[in-house]
């Protein structure tokens, strides 16, 4: 989109630009923060400090500064290339806080944006300012996946949360070996020796593919077809999003009398809450639904890897057991699935998906996803899962702040995707695990009876456990 003179070039990887890939005028690949903060020790404009906070921390978060670059005569994946400096006032917008107000208020703006799409002109982030009253405000942080992804949001995350002035600090550097000169002989040279290299490696790929193809034979018994329910539906462009807190002690207290893990429980509560949303309308399944599950295979052993830097992030898909009436004999069903299909997982340590993906062309994929939309495909396909439920990295310190302001709760939100359901993404914050839920207005009507109804099942877990 747009190039510098003396700039270097970082080449993206599939599976990041699989995120630019899908986007389409309803599916945006953005990622979001709702963060509750404390803003009485913040004299005069919110905005101005957090500008002005942002500032003091620029230097520190090269993603925050790396804008797109797709030329016309680029024959593999888009790259990115870091601006010396950006108009950070241009990336923070105030908005009016609707009624009721507090954390009610602010997911009606989190809905609000979560399908607005980032200018690609410019860095591929975003901050909004919600004031609540004199104490109380709620910032949005959006950045698109194409710059963070798992550790690499948290890393970002852990920089805006440290206090004090940042300004001293010696500046992060890019890497010199990942990037290259962003200039036409150097960009397609960069490509052309890429896709010699998969080229090469394609064979290894195929023979690796049919060797995992026979360890899934052996897990069969596991696999689990999502049922078609209006949750698989196309997007419609109005979105609905709705927080909840879980208190840490609770939860503690149910994983330790069932010997069972959080995320096992937000799994269940999940479930329980989709269940009784579709009962509700009279389209409750006969069969469970399915959750997708992304996981970070940390130990995985990637010598075998074909393609470099895809990382060990996969998916696994749960079975919710939403057909079991018992909310504990549910919660122990899919602890029981969800430890067998991880336990696969880990064996096989191979994630083809994301190397594959490395192969698929580009705007093959785009116009997939915009012929999915443009001509309602969505509630015609077999989806893998019902909801996507994610228990991201928590940040484990006493008294955290956020651009130099105490911060009370913080909750991840994710994006939603054409017949993929609701998105569920939780993080343990401080005492509690801060939950977000994010959905189309098509799949209910207020993401709050989704909230409800996890808060209700939990209430069941403990109230067993104690």
């Amino acid at each position: 989109m747009t190039t510098m003179q003396g700039a270097r070039a970082e080449r993206v990887s599939g599976m990041d630009a699989w995120q630019l890939y899908q986007e389409t005028e309803l599916q945006v690949g953005n990622g979001m923060s709702l963060i509750h903060v404390d803003r009485s020790s913040v004299p005069g404009d919110l905005r101005e400090h957090v500008v002005s906070a942002l500032n003091n921390r620029m230097h520190l978060m090269p993603a925050y500064r790396k804008v797109l670059l797709d030329p016309w005569f680029n024959p593999d994946r888009p790259m990115l290339v870091a601006r010396p400096e950006i108009d950070v006032s241009a990336h923070v917008t105030a908005l009016p806080m609707p009624a009721p107000g507090g954390a009610q208020g602010a997911s009606k703006v989190l809905a609000q944006v979560r399908a607005t799409h980032l200018d690609r002109r410019e860095p591929l982030w975003h901050m909004y300012v919600i004031e609540d009253d004199e104490r109380h405000a709620y910032l949005i942080s959006v950045i698109h996946h194409l710059l963070v992804d798992g550790d690499a949001a948290m890393e970002v995350v852990g920089c805006l949360m440290t206090p004090g002035d940042l300004s001293a600090k010696p500046p992060r550097p890019i890497a010199p070996a990942s990037s290259f000169p962003a200039r036409p002989s150097a960009i397609v040279g960069d490509a052309l020796r890429r896709k010699a290299k998969r080229l090469r490696r394609l064979p290894r790929l195929v023979a690796m593919s049919a060797r995992t193809t026979g360890s899934r034979w052996a897990a069969r018994h596991l696999k689990v077809k999502a049922p078609k329910t209006t949750l698989n539906c196309s997007l419609s462009g109005s979105s609905t999003a709705a927080v909840a807190v879980l208190p840490m002690a609770d939860l503690q207290a149910v994983t330790e009398k069932y010997s069972v893990t959080i995320n096992h429980v937000l799994l269940s509560c999940v479930g329980a809450a989709l269940d009784g949303a579709l009962a509700g309308r009279g389209e409750r399944p006969q069969k469970p639904l399915v959750a997708a599950v992304p996981y970070a295979m940390r130990s995985a052993d990637t010598s075998e890897y074909i393609t470099d830097g895809v990382g060990t992030t996969t998916v696994l898909r749960v079975n919710l057991n939403t057909t079991i009436s018992d909310p504990v004999l549910r919660l122990l069903a899919i602890a029981d699935h969800g430890r067998a299909v991880k336990a696969v997982q880990e064996r096989r340590g191979i994630n083809l998906f994301r190397q594959w993906n490395e192969y698929a062309p580009g705007r093959a994929v785009n116009l997939l996803f915009r012929s999915i939309e443009r001509f309602g495909l969505a509630e015609r396909i077999s989806w893998p899962c019902n909801v996507i439920v994610s228990n991201a990295s928590g940040i484990a310190v006493e008294d955290p702040v956020f651009l130099n302001m105490p911060a009370l709760s913080f909750y991840p939100a994710g994006p939603l995707y054409h017949g993929m359901g609701p998105s569920v993404i939780a993080m343990s914050w401080a005492d509690n695990l801060c939950l977000s839920v994010a959905a189309d207005t098509r799949h209910v009507t207020d993401a709050a009876v989704i909230t409800a109804g996890i808060e209700a099942e939990f209430t069941k877990l403990v109230t067993s456990a104690t």
